[in-house]
């Protein structure tokens, strides 16, 4: 329970607080200095840990050892690793490169490490090696040459027993189960998954074989687990790398890897080449049947079309002004439209003759009319002469003249009969031939409409064969070209060079196995010593004093240690005469000068010394010339008067019950200065008189005639005792000792003092270890080796009590 708040500090006050005196002489006024502030110290506190590794050293040396002795067992089962290497080439040559016809490479650069460490492959070395076989000797890898491992293996341990006269077997589990009896040389293990026809002439009589079995499956794993390989993205060399224990086997390993990842790689390229040919063959069929069907259909094509009119190749969708079916198609038509323009020009010239003569002039503006018809061209050339020869004769004759008449009678013949007759003639066939050619323009220009359909059907067919055709030429030469390459199956793999079984471990972890074991033991019992160090409830360190129980330290004495023959050195009395001495002066200026020192001295509980305290403290007094005066206060278990060889009685107990005067319990010493009140006799009711006004008077009487007044009392786990007598001397010293006082059982009493007119003085930390913990508190200024001057005191003034 850590206190933050000190307990005493030196006081300055006029009078000295006691329990049970007169108004203004040592009475108690209920004040108390204020505490002081307390703050935890700063940094790491390496002193504190290296007396917690000194305590605890031979702790620290059993962990460490037997974490070394286990790390020791592990490193000698930690074998050494080998690793042995191979380079496999790989051909990745570009398929555009000039040169044979030859298969495609099989997989792509980055797909290479995969199928190295795919179980397809690995099994199979597994089972080839007998890989999952694990025996105690190497020698007996030569037992399992005729084993193989089946589908349904069940791993586990096994044991063969040969008898003893080497014919027979019995093959067991390790727990002594029989599995198998049988004859030597028979198959063995059929039941459990494997087939093994030992040699015979291999086994002795008698001869115990102990072998474990897992699934190759398992081994194969761990095969994957232990292998590196590499190759870079544009490179072509595939390097492998096998880590395992033992060199030759993981050489042999290793090679058998190497060369089933080749051998593989070969089967699967040819059985690609095979599948990829077998659909080769089988599209090279479907393209030869549907090449046969393009053709079969465009010739019915062609053979149904053969009498329609055609464009006359199917070069263009559409037929053109050149070909003979559209020109004949544009002069019919063309025909048509000039019968038609004749007809209606012949029928207007009749019109506007209205039956009577026509004009043979209208006949001029249709010269097809005239060309076409010779006799309507010859009539109106005779009219013509006639009206000429006509118009000449006028001027020589008379109308009544025979040759005018018969002139005139021509021509009258020629204009209202010849013309009109032959032009009714030609209108009549011109209106025949148009309903004809009509028709035979509608018959031609429906088929000439169905021609760009039928080109564009031919077009189709003909592209289709093309098409088929082009696809068959290429599905044939490709597969002439696999056909040539399965002929002759280069391989993209080729072991470049055979693993070597190395000379030398690549890692060794036994020695780091066995530093780390030491380590960490080391680390652990550090761990479990400061683990042990912090919830230690014994007092152990001066700040816990100090922070934890609040008390400031008045003085430390230091561990008394007698030499082999029980004798203490004079390094050993001078440092306890230092300390001592130390401790008076501090309790000196810690009391009002014109006051005499009265001191309660106490402790958590017994063991603690503070009988030592109080005796040397006594004598420390009593040397320096002060009237000194040591209480046993201790009613139920006091010894001083064995210390310092005065008798028991009359003493404490005797005063107060009333039987004994002071002057009859007050007892010299061989001291100067120093007295001594032993403890009495012991009674039932002697705590109780601790308490009264007999105590008080006593002590009042004591501060008359004495300066130095301590009393020692029963430590505090005692009961009231030493709370009364620290009432009725006012002040108390407190002894701590490292490594047995209780701290909660410190901090619990010190809160009952709290409670009482007690000023705690201080702390007094007896028997200090050796240690970084107390180097400031000690003193190692002595007068060994030193000469003793006339008159000099060397050793202690007095005497030195060094068990009390």
């Amino acid at each position: 329970m850590p206190v933050n708040l000190p307990r005493s500090q030196p006081l300055n006050y006029p009078v000295v607080p006691s329990y049970g005196g007169p108004p203004g002489v040592g009475a108690w006024t209920g004040e108390r200095p204020q505490p002081q502030n307390w703050s935890e110290p700063e940094g790491v506190p390496w002193a504190r840990y290296f007396d917690v590794i000194r305590r605890h050293l031979l702790l620290i040396a059993v962990l460490t050892g037997l974490g070394s002795a286990l790390g020791l067992v592990a490193a000698k089962r930690v074998k050494p690793a080998y690793e042995a290497q191979t380079t496999i080439w790989v051909n990745t040559a570009n398929a555009q490169q000039a040169g044979p016809i030859r298969a495609q490479q099989l997989l792509p650069t980055a797909s290479w490490v995969e199928l190295l460490k795919s179980f397809a492959i690995v099994d199979e070395v597994v089972r080839r090696l007998n890989l999952n076989v694990g025996y105690k000797q190497r020698a007996d890898s030569v037992l399992f040459r005729n084993f193989a491992s089946g589908r349904s293996l069940h791993p586990g341990a096994y044991i063969l027993k040969i008898d003893a006269s080497g014919q027979h077997f019995v093959l067991t589990t390790a727990k002594g189960v029989v599995l198998e009896r049988g004859a030597l040389g028979d198959t063995i293990g059929l039941k459990e998954g494997f087939r093994w026809v030992p040699e015979p002439q291999l086994f002795k009589p008698g001869r115990t074989v102990e072998f474990s079995l897992t699934t190759p499956r398992g081994a194969a794993m761990g095969l994957v687990a232990s292998v590196r390989a590499s190759l870079p993205e544009n490179g072509q060399f595939l390097r492998i790398a096998l880590t395992g224990t033992d060199p030759q086997r993981t050489t042999r390993t290793l090679n058998a890897w190497a060369e089933q990842f080749v051998a593989s790689s070969i089967d699967l390229k040819k059985r690609h080449l095979l599948q990829f040919k077998q659909i080769l063959a089988d599209q090279l069929a479907v393209s030869e049947q549907q090449l046969h069907a393009a053709e079969s259909d465009l010739e019915a094509f062609r053979v149904s079309t053969i009498t329609l009119p055609s464009t006359g190749a199917p070069a263009a969708a559409t037929p053109t002004t050149s070909s003979p079916v559209a020109s004949g198609y544009f002069q019919q038509k063309a025909t048509l439209d000039d019968i038609r323009s004749d007809r209606l020009a012949l029928e207007r010239i009749l019109a506007d003759a209205n039956g009577g003569p026509i004009n043979p002039q209208s006949f001029l503006m249709l010269p097809s009319i005239l060309n076409n018809t010779p006799q309507l061209r010859t009539a109106i050339e005779e009219l013509s002469s006639r009206q000429a020869a006509l118009r000449t004769e006028q001027q020589y004759l008379t109308d009544a003249n025979p040759r005018i008449k018969q002139l005139v009678e021509a021509v009258r013949v020629l204009e209202q009969e010849t013309i009109p007759r032959i032009t009714l003639s030609v209108l009549a066939s011109l209106r025949a031939r148009e309903p004809e050619l009509n028709t035979r323009i509608s018959e031609e220009s429906r088929e000439l409409r169905a021609i760009p359909s039928r080109t564009t059907e031919e077009m189709r067919l003909v592209r289709r064969l093309a098409a088929t055709e082009n696809l068959y030429n290429t599905l044939k030469a490709r597969y002439e070209e696999v056909s040539l390459s399965d002929a002759e199956t280069a391989p993209d793999l080729s072991v470049l060079d055979l693993a070597v079984a190395p000379f030398f471990p690549t890692s060794n972890d036994a020695p780091r196995l066995l530093l780390m074991a030491i380590l960490a033991s080391l680390g652990l019992a550090v761990a479990i010593a400061l683990l042990h160090d912090r919830l230690d409830r014994r007092f152990r360190y001066p700040e816990q004093a100090t922070h934890e129980l609040g008390l400031t330290i008045a003085g430390t004495v230091p561990n008394f240690k007698a030499n082999r023959k029980g004798v203490f050195g004079i390094e050993t009395m001078s440092l306890a005469v230092e300390s001592f001495r130390s401790l008076r002066l501090a309790l000196t200026y810690d009391f009002p000068s014109d006051a005499p020192i009265v001191l309660g001295v106490s402790s958590p509980a017994a063991g603690d010394g503070k009988s030592l305290v109080s005796s040397n403290l006594a004598l420390a007094f009593a040397s320096a010339g002060s009237r000194t005066l040591l209480i046993d206060g201790d009613v139920r278990r006091g010894s001083l008067h064995a210390t310092f060889d005065v008798p028991p009685t009359p003493g404490l107990v005797e005063h107060l019950h009333g039987l004994a005067g002071i002057d009859a319990v007050l007892h010299s010493t061989s001291t100067p200065n120093l007295s001594v009140i032993a403890r009495g006799a012991r009674r039932n009711r002697s705590p109780e008189l601790l308490v009264s006004e007999v105590m008080s008077r006593l002590i009042l009487e004591m501060r008359e005639k004495f300066d130095v007044i301590i009393i020692d009392s029963p430590p505090l786990v005692a009961g009231m005792d030493a709370y009364a007598l620290g009432a009725a001397a006012g002040s108390m010293l407190i002894v701590l000792r490292p490594a047995v006082t209780d701290r909660k059982l410190a901090a619990a009493k010190l809160e009952v003092l709290d409670r009482l007119p007690i000023r705690v003085v201080g702390a007094v930390v007896n028997a200090i270890p050796d240690g970084r913990s107390y180097e400031y508190y000690g003193s190692d200024y002595s007068y060994g080796g030193l000469p003793a001057e006339p008159g000099g005191d060397v050793a202690t003034p007095g005497g030195l009590v060094l068990r009390a």
